[in-house]
């Protein structure tokens, strides 16, 4: 039997599963194709995985979606970043007062993140209170993706019921959020721009003896650039991101080594570093898709564009595309216009690449302060500057924090029932 859909979204990490809850309210068929298995939703998430900085947006996103009080027992606020670069004496801070807004963003684990928007997802399918349909086939591995008379036939594999069947199903629009080595572009031979390949991030929870009080720090240093996040219980959340030998090179020193290097780049700012969990390494790589839209066809998050962990931009502006997507497809409902349509591609690119190109020259520009020259990256950028004008620090704190410019309703804090005034 022919099984027609009206979005196809193929991955359930963090964007996939946030475009998943967002969407269930327009009265669509929807698919979601996982390789991954769920885990059931008794199985607890590991307590002490990557930290992840949210930024405002990404607060409000996740606010509007109704998630937000269920993840924010295991965040901690960021009320301050701290940017400053080893051996030279200026330093650029934001604080969350001076902005404006309560909070900049909230640090919390990764796994956590991923395991509460699953179960979130899983409950919604469940309780069948959703506009539309939302068929969930998990775990199950996309093995062809063509077009006929411009219709889109994806053929994967499926295990259900401890069975492999093959399905195949026709959706009008395809949003791929299946990571940086994503199968939707492998498939249709979308080429990949690398920008950066020799770099790894170590990342470790540290127990200090003093309070953090909610300041996030970001240091440049010889030895890489390292990033302190301040998580709940008096504990930092450390992603030291650098050469990949380098990397190795840290994760072989004993704990006490490791914490005295670490305590020689921030002073005594946290009071005494204490113990930190064992480290883990992550490959990391710079990239981005040389094509991220085309009629019935949208690349979201590490499909369309991977980037350093630096400053925390990379899964923030995935789900700061997550919004404008949703808000576009939403459009297009109201309009009555076919989701294949190529105007819906256009709109995305027209109203993203901008930000995006300005979000990714900003991190690189970031990366480069690593072995450059403090003054000239001073001058150009104005960042560090202790005497930094203020309208130049609140316009770059605003597109840092994802609410510069026009925003999607998502962000705004409307649902998608909510009126426009």
């Amino acid at each position: 039997m022919k099984q027609d859909y009206d979005i196809l979204i193929v991955g359930a990490g963090i964007v996939g599963t946030s475009l998943a809850l967002a969407l269930s309210n327009f009265p669509l068929r929807i698919a979601l194709i996982e390789q991954s298995p769920f885990k059931t939703l008794d199985v607890p998430s590991p307590s002490e995985s990557k930290p992840i900085a949210l930024n405002l947006a990404s607060l409000r996103i996740f606010q509007t979606l109704n998630v937000w009080s269920t993840l924010e027992v295991y965040a901690n606020p960021i009320k301050s970043v701290h940017i400053s670069k080893q051996a030279c004496f200026a330093q650029s801070r934001i604080n969350a007062k001076e902005m404006g807004v309560p909070q900049l963003g909230a640090v919390i684990p990764a796994a956590r993140l991923g395991h509460e928007l699953t179960k979130a997802l899983l409950q919604l399918v469940a309780s069948k209170t959703i506009q539309g349909t939302l068929d969930l086939y998990n775990p199950a591995c996309c093995e062809s993706i063509s077009q006929h008379d411009d219709v889109w036939q994806l053929v994967f594999n499926y295990l259900h019921d401890e069975k492999n069947e093959k399905k195949t199903i026709y959706p009008r629009l395809i949003i791929a959020a299946d990571g940086t080595h994503s199968t939707v572009r492998r498939l249709l031979n979308i080429g990949l721009k690398i920008i950066r390949t020799s770099e790894a991030a170590l990342t470790s929870w540290i127990d200090i003896s003093r309070h953090h009080q909610h300041i996030a720090y970001q240091r440049f240093t010889q030895q890489g650039i390292i990033a302190c996040l301040p998580l709940p219980a008096n504990k930092i959340g450390l992603v030291w991101t650098s050469k990949q030998q380098d990397i190795e090179a840290l994760q072989n020193l004993t704990e006490f080594e490791f914490l005295e290097n670490l305590q020689g780049h921030f002073s005594y700012g946290f009071g005494e570093l204490l113990h930190c969990t064992k480290p883990h390494i992550y490959t990391l790589k710079s990239c981005i898709s040389e094509t991220q839209a085309q009629a019935g066809l949208i690349l979201l998050g590490n499909a369309a564009h991977t980037l350093l962990p630096i400053a925390a931009q990379g899964l923030n502006l995935g789900l700061q595309d997550m919004a404008e997507c949703v808000d576009l497809i939403g459009k297009a409902l109201e309009q009555r216009k076919d989701l294949a349509d190529a105007s819906l591609a256009q709109s995305y690119i027209k109203t993203r690449l901008v930000t995006q190109r300005q979000i990714i020259g900003f991190t690189e520009q970031l990366t480069r302060l690593q072995t450059r020259g403090p003054l000239t990256f001073i001058y150009n950028n104005g960042l560090l500057a202790m005497d930094l004008l203020s309208p130049c620090k609140r316009n770059l704190s605003r597109r840092l924090m994802g609410i510069h410019g026009r925003l999607p309703r998502l962000i705004r804090g409307l649902t998608l029932q909510q009126e426009e005034y």
